[in-house]
């Protein structure tokens, strides 16, 4: 009972707000940019991978050698020689090919985790506007209950009306009263998280009313970021995996220059060489079995992605579909609902009904208006999950 007197009598509460300026929500979230921190706090995947996409199109270095031979009674040598590995074995054109594969997966991660973090905030904006309309609510329902509350105990003084009225009316204000105090605990918690989302928000700002919007027309599962990334850490895999195949290595080639030095005659040459490990022994048969793992690991993980991200979508969009037509059916027929709240209480002031039926219209009317306030609530839930599960803005456009 204590959240039906909350919501009751809202034909008196709503109508100041009506006309109230507040922080809308797309306003709230034009607040969170790409420099923010908590965007900036979701960028470490896409460093690591920017950073081996790096490491993969470098050469390795060529090696530089001097060394001098001069023993006793022996001519003096002097070497120079630069020693390269060209990177012509197959790897290093693979290795490029899974680092910009590595690369995309994580900017597609970047994305998930954005849709993720705007979903958040718009749930801690959803929050914040509906305490604060609960707030507003118990506060005029509050001062409704007062006027009726003291107009029965004149009443029950004068000897008009039975105490036991004015006693009904008491409990009911108690019971607003308390309401009341959990409608401004709600809303303080709501503020002080909106408030670490957008600390630059004025002192006495207020959010205003938020409505679900119309449900989007076209719905593609298979641009979710989430699938994306899947989609390319399989490639990546691909990749890998032939990389790992490669285990003959191209010769390590070898140029320098000798000079021999013997009794003030010098005789000098130019040095060719070239080394090559043979892969006797070590084929690098460690990294293809992980390589060949992997790469059924992350094709089995597209198809789960594929089937579970359809499905959210898919269910999301029902739910959204649902929720806000009986949100927007029960908005109708809460302004029903306000006539009968004021309709009850002028009829019951008249004297034409008893104070029972008062309660019993008043009821009535306040599971009607909480019916409303769940139900756009839930649809605004619905919608946020959509979202996510889409991994990109449907309305109101921000990060």
């Amino acid at each position: 009972m204590r959240l039906s007197w909350l919501v009751g009598l809202s034909a008196l509460t709503l109508a100041p707000m009506a006309g109230a300026q507040g922080v809308t929500e797309e306003e709230f979230l034009s607040g969170i940019t790409a420099e923010s921190a908590a965007v900036r706090a979701l960028t470490e995947g896409v460093a690591r991978a920017e950073a081996a996409r790096r490491r993969a199109g470098v050469l390795s270095n060529p090696r530089l050698d001097f060394w001098r031979e001069e023993p006793d009674a022996n001519p003096r040598v002097t070497n120079w020689t630069l020693a390269w590995t060209p990177p012509l074995d197959g790897r290093y054109g693979l290795g490029k090919q899974s680092g910009d594969a590595g690369l995309a997966a994580a900017r597609e991660r970047f994305a998930a985790d954005k849709a993720g973090l705007r979903r958040e905030v718009r749930a801690a904006f959803a929050d914040w506007s509906l305490t604060f309309e609960r707030r507003e609510l118990a506060k005029g329902l509050l001062e409704r209950v007062q006027v009726l509350a003291e107009a029965e105990r004149q009443r029950a003084r004068v000897g008009e009306e039975s105490g036991l009225s004015a006693r009904r009316f008491t409990l009911a204000e108690a019971e607003v009263r308390s309401a009341l105090g959990a409608a401004e605990a709600a809303h303080g918690k709501a503020t002080a998280l909106a408030r670490a989302w957008r600390p630059d928000l004025a002192p006495d700002a207020v959010p205003a009313p938020v409505v679900p919007p119309d449900p989007p027309a076209v719905m593609e599962a298979a641009a979710s970021p989430e699938l994306l990334a899947a989609t390319h850490e399989a490639e990546q895999a691909a990749f890998e995996r032939k990389r790992a195949g490669r285990f003959l290595t191209f010769p390590t080639l070898q140029f320098g220059w000798q000079q021999i030095s013997d009794g003030g005659v010098v005789r000098s040459g130019p040095i060719f060489a070239a080394g090559w490990a043979v892969p006797l022994f070590d084929r690098d048969q460690g990294a293809r079995i992980e390589a060949e793992r992997r790469l059924k690991v992350t094709g089995a993980r597209v198809e789960v992605t594929r089937a579970r991200v359809t499905a959210q979508v898919e269910g999301s969009a029902t739910a959204y579909r649902t929720l806000v037509a009986a949100s927007r059916d029960a908005a109708r027929m809460s302004e029903e609902s306000d006539r009968v709240i004021v309709a009850a209480t002028a009829a019951y002031r008249a004297g034409e009904v008893s104070l029972t039926d008062l309660l019993d219209s008043l009821r009535a009317a306040i599971g009607a208006r909480l019916g409303e306030i769940d139900l756009r609530d839930q649809a605004l839930a619905a919608h946020r999950e959509l979202e996510a599960a889409l991994g990109r803005p449907l309305v109101g456009g921000g990060f």
